[in-house]
């Protein structure tokens, strides 16, 4: 019963409904019971002042055969009109008139003729009632004198069954009340167990492999956010498992082919295929493949590092402009070889940011090195610095093929190429722009691309931008 969600809220609901139903069923029980006596206390005060001036007239006043036969009619109208017995009693407690054939009173109701005062109580009247009865007396005045008492006895059952009446009315109005509550608390409780459950029905699904599973969402409350949030989670896990195929794919395809080749040539050097002088030719290609195999390598285990907790920074005060110049001169002969122009726009001429020296490098070598290999011939690099909103701004751009907009949006992921840097990038892994962007993510900075149509419409400006702390 309390298994499941929907179970734990209906029944909770149910048991505070039925709790509540009895608290209000004992205290209304109560009220019935004081207000249907006071009721009958106000009908018999009303009767009672009707009957003191009956009793006068026609008990002391004037009494003859006619009017004692006449006294006894209203009597007994009364005691049917008021479903009471009623008795006339004088001062000395002697029962001169009666409905029901009593000849003598319970010594409780002289208090009622001495305090001059209303007296109500309960009693079986001196055993005359197997069951108790609730009695009212009142004082009988004749000339400002206290001469007897009028007295009411009514069954308690007959006020019980009044209450029963109005407490039947109240539990049958109560009764559809809780029944519209109990099918609102039904579909209130399902309405929430629902989506859990089909969002527990997805969490499996997706623990099986079909990443592709969602939930729908169906509210804008928390359930629905947590809807929301699962297919978000849903969506990174599939985003992730495609990528962890995608990375043990390219990583197979990025060892296999210098693998390959070192071991075909080497193979080759040892049965005599490769000839004596050409062996140094193809020892050469063997270290280059080897030299790519290690910095691919190495570039796996570093971004491996920087995903970690262990990754440390090493913050220094440089100066951005004269990491830039130095990093330019290492590419010298690449730039030339590439038949490439560089324009410089530093702004200041030193800028000097905080960070992590040898790290800021590697991102300056990456988006330099890219900006050479994806640059058409006798284009021009350019490279920027400026100060903005209190951040140094750093900006590498080159004209080229260009990026689309979901190469832009993918262009930092690990082993991701573009079709144009498939032809033309045949010694990188994808690795390098993915390492910069957790370079600069470490720096707590952003770094940013984008790709826009050139003045001539034949070509394209790409233009890497990243921020530095300022010191």
């Amino acid at each position: 019963m309390f298994k499941s969600i929907f179970g734990r809220m209906f029944w909770t609901y149910a048991i505070l409904l039925a709790m509540v139903l009895i608290s209000i069923s004992i205290f209304m029980s109560c009220i019935f019971s004081q207000l249907i006596l006071r009721k009958q206390i106000e009908t018999v005060v009303s009767v009672a002042s009707t009957l003191e001036q009956h009793t006068v007239m026609m008990q002391i006043e004037r009494k003859d055969a006619m009017s004692v036969q006449g006294y006894t009619q209203i009597l007994n109208s009364w005691s049917r009109f008021t479903k009471s017995d009623i008795l006339v009693m004088n001062r000395d407690g002697e029962v001169f008139e009666s409905t029901c054939g009593i000849d003598s009173v319970p010594d409780a109701i002289m208090e009622c003729i001495d305090t001059d005062q209303i007296v109500t109580f309960k009693s079986t009247f001196n055993d005359y009632y197997d069951h108790k009865v609730i009695s009212v007396a009142f004082p009988l005045h004749y000339k400002s004198n206290v001469i007897g008492a009028i007295i009411f006895n009514r069954h308690v059952s007959d006020l019980n069954k009044s209450v029963m009446e109005m407490m039947l009315m109240f539990l049958l109005s109560s009764c559809f009340a809780i029944l519209i509550a109990f099918i609102l608390v039904y579909y209130q409780a399902k309405k929430i167990s629902a989506p859990i459950v089909e969002i527990n029905k997805a969490a499996r699904n997706i623990a099986s492999g079909s990443f592709n599973e969602r939930v729908q969402v169906t509210s804008q409350d928390e359930i629905g956010q947590l809807a929301s949030t699962f297919n978000f989670m849903a969506s990174s896990i599939e985003k992730s498992d495609k990528q962890r195929q995608r990375f043990i794919s390219d990583v197979s395809h990025e060892l296999r082919t210098p693998m390959t080749s070192i071991s075909g040539f080497v193979q080759g050097m040892l049965d005599g295929t490769i000839d004596d002088s050409s062996r140094n030719d193809y020892l050469k290609i063997v270290l280059d493949e080897s030299t790519r195999l290690t910095k691919l390598v190495n570039d796996m285990l570093e971004m491996s590092k920087m995903q970690s907790d262990q990754f440390r920074l090493d913050i220094s005060e440089f100066d951005i402009v004269n990491l830039i110049c130095t990093t330019l001169i290492s590419l010298e002969a690449k730039i030339e070889a590439a038949q490439l122009d560089v324009n410089v726009d530093f702004r200041p001429d030193k800028l000097i940011t905080l960070g992590d020296k040898d790290q800021i490098k590697r991102v300056l070598l990456n988006l330099i090195d890219n900006a050479v290999k994806f640059s058409y011939k006798n284009t021009t690099i350019e490279i920027k610095t400026w100060v903005e909103g209190g951040k140094a701004h750093v900006s590498v751009s080159n004209t080229g093929d260009g990026l689309s907009e979901a190469d832009c949006k993918n262009i930092f992921d690990r082993f991701f190429k573009t079709d144009s840097s498939r032809t033309k990038d045949k010694s990188g892994a994808g690795l390098g722009l993915s390492l910069v962007q957790n370079i600069i993510r470490l720096h707590n900075e952003k770094i940013s691309v984008k790709s826009e149509p050139s003045e001539d419409g034949a070509s394209h400006l790409t233009t890497f931008e990243f921020t530095l702390e300022m010191k």
